[in-house]
């Protein structure tokens, strides 16, 4: 007898619920609907220093200042004790002070009421830039309420 090809009840892959192969594990090891395979998830893993270092310096610390309690961060409590020992002569103390003004500041002059030039200093000044640009080395003239000047 031969085999027919004709599709008979048995012959498909889902046909029967107990094969167990690829794709087709055994059904009570299956998740169910809506289980996740991985409930737990990934483990988050431990924070780098720069995120443990913001936590600590940010936590509140109660400090007596003038006989009154008074609540603030580690961070503004640890500057404070870096500038008070500068401020009585600790070298090294004033060196970390200056090194972190200089970050967080840069070196810009920021005062608001810097000294301008006068436009006699502006004069001068455009003058000489002339002088560079066309390369003589002409003196300046001086001007003549000047009495200084024996020649004249």
């Amino acid at each position: 007898m031969k085999k027919s090809n004709s599709p008979v009840a048995g012959d498909g892959p889902n046909d029967d619920p107990q094969k167990v192969g690829y794709g087709n594990p055994p059904i009570p090891t299956r998740f169910r609907p809506g289980e996740s395979g991985n409930p737990r998830g990934r483990p988050k893993g431990a924070k780098g220093l720069r995120a443990e270092l913001k936590a600590e310096l940010d936590e509140f610390v109660t400090v007596e200042v003038n006989g009154k309690k008074k609540r603030i961060r580690k961070r503004r409590l640890v500057i404070k004790a870096l500038a008070a020992k500068a401020a009585k002569g600790d070298v090294r103390a004033a060196h970390t002070l200056l090194a972190l003004v200089i970050q967080a500041e840069g070196f810009e002059d920021r005062r608001p009421d810097k000294q301008k030039l006068s436009d006699h200093d502006l004069q001068i000044i455009e003058h000489f830039m002339q002088g560079e640009a066309t390369g003589t080395e002409k003196a300046a003239e001086p001007d003549a309420s000047d009495d200084s000047n024996p020649d004249a």
